[in-house]
């Protein structure tokens, strides 16, 4: 018990418990994906698979509503923690919950007004074969979860702040296994596509905000809400620090939730199936990043409130190191055997093109070193540059996917979003990671180490 403790008040160990944790959660989840994924694809069929992930796609996008919130939060979390200030933990807290809650409570009114106007069918270019009252209930629970999502992010933005990213991972753990007893549970009884979506999707939410909860009245008791923490400059201070963070939700809504819908509406949502399980495994080609974005996050920000800079630079030309040498080692095995993989694991219906494999392999090894630089400039909280660049790139990408989707397929959406990171974003992203390394001083100055408390 000694030595666990000991390992959990160290940096290193913090990140141990996070990576190791991390990894065995996202183990568990591929594993589980493995068994949903072509489960899904032969239950729901390619047209209505299709559909499903178009859907989910393009509900992702109420992810815009957060407003780069969280991400303030997580920073704000993490200099409290590391200068010992609770009340600025629980002002911060407080104004970032009502701030989300008021949001989705709007955005949730608007939606529903609007709703009778939407025509979802039209949108997605769904067969007619697919009741239009069935795309409209799986949009409608897509919604819902969605909103109820926004303030149950918060719980783990709040755990990353404290350097507990190993406790979400296990609540992720719990969360993926219902995920698939929902799904079996719906193939077995044949519900309909509504049903079955609210049954392998729902439970997301529900634990972060069941997490959200249970921190707020129990573990970390100095984070209750208080209305004396209310305060219009410190709700103008989130949006302000959230600015640019929200400018990177939006690109990257644009850039990972548009790919599916410009598929649907050019090719046909037959197409989005080969697209879709593509992505789907080029995603992990980061798992190892996204086992270190969350545990180096807070861990950063951390260092740059103690004003340890050695250490942040050695942090960081680390992870960018093996960042780099795994993606490759991933794009070349990609490449190779993709193409068999997937027929194996999802079927024929989801087998892509070779050319498909090879831009996908590309995208994946730039991805990769954008996100390592991203997690330095989003813990010292130099995001605005960052988000206006990401916007730029978007806005190309999104442009380039609809002009070179009707020329080159599929292979075209993604061939845009490679250009527009190239074109737009990654040597003035790179330039801005120098300079922030450059103006840090040598020798690190700051406050002493003090042990993080699981309290």
């Amino acid at each position: 018990m000694r030595l666990m403790s000991w390992r959990l008040n160290s940096r290193r160990g913090r990140i141990t418990a996070a990576v190791s944790s991390g990894a065995a959660s996202r183990a568990l989840s591929s594993l589980i994906t493995l068994l949903s994924l072509p489960l899904a694809v032969r239950y729901l069929g390619a047209e209505r698979y299709g559909v499903w992930v178009t859907v989910t796609s393009t509900m992702a996008l109420l992810n815009l509503l957060d407003l780069g919130i969280a991400g303030t939060l997580t920073n704000e979390i993490a200099y409290s923690h590391a200068v010992g200030d609770r009340e600025r933990a629980a002002r911060s807290t407080t104004n970032a919950l009502a701030l989300t809650v008021l949001v989705t409570i709007l955005a949730g009114l608007l939606l529903l007004a609007a709703w009778p106007h939407l025509d979802w069918t039209a949108l997605l270019k769904v067969p007619a074969d697919v009741p239009h009252s069935e795309i409209n209930r799986t949009m409608a629970s897509a919604a819902a979860l969605m909103l109820l999502g926004l303030p149950a992010s918060l719980a783990a933005r709040i755990l990353a702040g404290y350097q507990e990213v190993h406790r979400y991972n296990l609540l992720v753990a719990a969360e993926t296994l219902f995920n698939l007893a929902g799904l079996l549970a719906g193939i077995r009884l044949q519900v309909s596509m509504p049903v079955l979506f609210v049954l392998a999707t729902a439970w997301g939410p529900l634990g972060s905000l069941a997490a959200l909860s249970a921190m707020l009245l129990w573990f970390k008791p100095w984070l209750r809400p208080r209305l004396s923490f209310l305060s219009l400059p410190a709700a103008r201070g989130l949006l302000g620090s959230g600015a640019g963070f929200w400018l990177i939700q939006i690109s990257a809504a644009i850039v990972f939730s548009s790919d599916n819908v410009v598929v649907s509406h050019h090719l046909g949502p037959a197409q989005v199936t080969p697209y879709s399980v593509t992505w789907r495994l080029v995603g992990m080609a980061a798992i190892v990043q996204g086992l270190l974005f969350p545990a180096l996050w807070p861990t950063y920000a951390e260092a740059y409130a103690r004003a340890d800079h050695a250490w942040l630079r050695r942090a960081f030309r680390m992870n960018l190191l093996v960042t780099v040498a795994l993606n490759l080692a991933f794009a070349i095995g990609l490449v190779s055997f993709g193409r068999s993989l997937i027929r194996w694991w999802a079927g024929g219906a989801a087998v892509p093109s070779f050319s498909l494999l090879v831009v996908m392999a590309i995208w994946a090894t730039i991805s990769g070193c954008m996100t390592a630089e991203s997690c330095l400039l989003a813990a010292v909280n130099r995001t605005r540059e960052q988000g206006v660049l990401s916007i730029i790139a978007a806005v190309v990408n999104l442009a380039l996917s609809i002009f070179l989707v009707q020329r080159m397929g599929s292979v075209g959406v993604i061939a845009g979003t490679v250009l527009s990171y190239l074109l737009i974003l990654v040597v003035p992203q790179t330039l801005i990671v120098r300079q922030v390394l450059s103006t840090l001083p040598r020798q690190s100055y700051g406050i002493p180490h003090q042990p993080a408390t699981n309290g």
